[in-house]
């Protein structure tokens, strides 16, 4: 059970659905690798053990109480699918020793100290549900099989009133033992994902929400876990002019321990809040083309662009550019593209000579390291028009030697600068990703990797396995 704290811990998570833009798949690897986690938890669990006071258990002609661990031992458990339904945990040979009170009703009621030493099998199943934007657990299932039974009430005739009565007394511990469990998958851990972060803020540009929005896939080979990412605006909900692109061509690798799917709508999303238009402006000069290039004088255009001369002869231009729109990511075939809309200003004496339009496309490679996302651009293309003129009618061709030289000295070093700075998934704190494979698909990026955990991580499980037994 304790493994959906792990799957949880880097993002909140549902089933999907048209709204999904972010997807984390658990293969059967990876519920491997959960239950040496779980071990780590239980392990903590067991030294704690003897600290803690069970609930009492009582019959129609016994009572146990101050039960105390003297000895347990739950060993490594084993995880693993049950398609449709959620998460099977089994322990297949734990063993416990318990000391308690008893009292046993004869013809009346007798008192003493007993010791309980047993072997059994404990089997639960788990599942996982959508609820208010968020996953609860619920149980699903519980067995308990005694593989020994050895009662000792320090008392020879009691004892074997004990042995007689061990019928009455092994289904009340299986009613224990089940009760604990469904407690645990019903609130304790419920209370431990409602602490989740689910509103990130972003400096004081956006929010990034999670929000589930339907139940988990169970499937014989892993399980899908989806949700709605987005950024958002910190004082109300956004209503962003695009929706989710179904990621319907998705397969899972099951030869890596998780796989995690962003689409591009969440990307967008952010560009959209963090860079309308206007929020990207550049000008040259700058510290990459200096003032004293030629470009920068009408002369220069004397011959190829003489109105603009015998308007203003030998007069001192500066370029403006900047953003009409948001620039909209596409993951596409092993690539990002960004789609960027622009506007050039051609000034002189500040006020504007001309203004065209440049629709500029990038198409970067991407590559993953760890939990970082990168890349690089490979290639810039750019349609333009002109949209305005105080010189008369221009030939836009007439200007694209100078629209390269600006666009690869402002927008696309910036555009460069992003894509190797990267993204870094929000799972970096918990996870490090080892052997990790990435494919950009139509419309979504996907990452598998294999997974270790981070110091944080071990330090926030100890943490919880301690709470568990409060």
């Amino acid at each position: 059970m304790l493994l959906f704290v792990l799957a949880l811990a880097g993002s909140a998570l549902a089933g999907p659905t048209d709204q999904e833009s972010v997807r984390v798949s658990f293969s059967q690897k990876g519920l491997d690798f959960g239950e040496d986690v779980a071990y780590y938890m239980i392990d903590i669990v067991q030294q704690l053990a003897g600290d803690v006071t069970l609930p009492k258990i009582t019959g129609d002609s016994f009572e146990l109480t101050n039960m105390k661990f003297g000895n347990l031992n739950l060993g490594k458990p084993e995880i693993s699918i049950v398609p449709n339904v959620g998460i099977k945990w089994k322990h297949g040979a734990a063993v416990i020793q318990v000391a308690a009170d008893w009292a046993i009703q004869t013809w009346w009621w007798n008192y003493g100290t007993m010791t309980l030493d047993a072997s059994l099998s404990v089997e639960a199943i788990a599942g996982i549900k959508e609820s208010n934007g968020k996953l609860a657990t619920e149980a699903k299932g519980c067995a308990v099989h005694f593989n020994s039974f050895n009662l000792d009430l320090h008392n020879a005739l009691f004892t074997w009133i004990a042995g007689l009565m061990e019928g009455s007394i092994t289904p009340e511990i299986r009613n224990a033992v089940c009760g604990e469990i469904n407690t645990l998958l019903s609130a304790t851990l419920n209370s431990v994902i409602a602490t989740l972060p689910h509103d990130i803020p972003v400096a004081d540009v956006f929010d990034v929400e999670i929000a589930a929005d339907s139940n988990p896939v169970f499937e014989s080979t892993h399980f899908d876990i989806s949700a709605r990412v987005i950024a958002d605006s910190q004082t109300s909900d956004v209503v962003f002019p695009f929706s989710p692109e179904p990621m319907n061509d998705a397969v899972i690798d099951p030869g890596h321990m998780a796989c995690v799917l962003v689409s591009d709508y969440t990307l967008n999303t952010a560009s959209f809040m963090a860079l309308q238009a206007g929020k990207i402006v550049e000008s040259v000069p700058n510290e990459f083309l200096s003032s004293d290039n030629p470009i920068f004088n009408t002369a220069y255009f004397s011959t190829s662009l003489p109105q603009l001369y015998t308007a203003h002869p030998d007069a001192a231009l500066t370029y403006k550019i900047e953003n009409t729109r948001y620039p909209k990511a596409e993951f596409d075939h092993d690539n990002v593209i960004l789609d960027m809309p622009l506007t050039l200003s051609v000034q002189t004496g500040g006020a504007d000579i001309a203004v065209l339009s440049i629709h500029l496309t990038v198409e970067g490679n991407i590559q993953q390291a760890n939990t970082k996302i990168s890349g690089a651009i490979s290639s810039a293309t750019h349609v333009t028009s002109v949209d305005a003129s105080q010189i008369g009618d221009i030939d836009s061709t007439q200007l694209e030697g100078v629209i390269d030289a600006i666009l690869e000295n402002t927008v696309l070093p910036t555009v460069n600068s992003i894509f190797q700075e990267g993204v870094v998934l929000p799972i970096d704190q918990y996870l490090t990703l080892h052997s990790g494979v990435l494919e950009a698909h139509d419309d979504f990026v996907k990452i598998c990797a294999d997974i270790t955990l981070t110091d944080f991580s071990l330090q926030e499980l100890k943490k919880i396995a301690e709470n568990l037994l409060v």
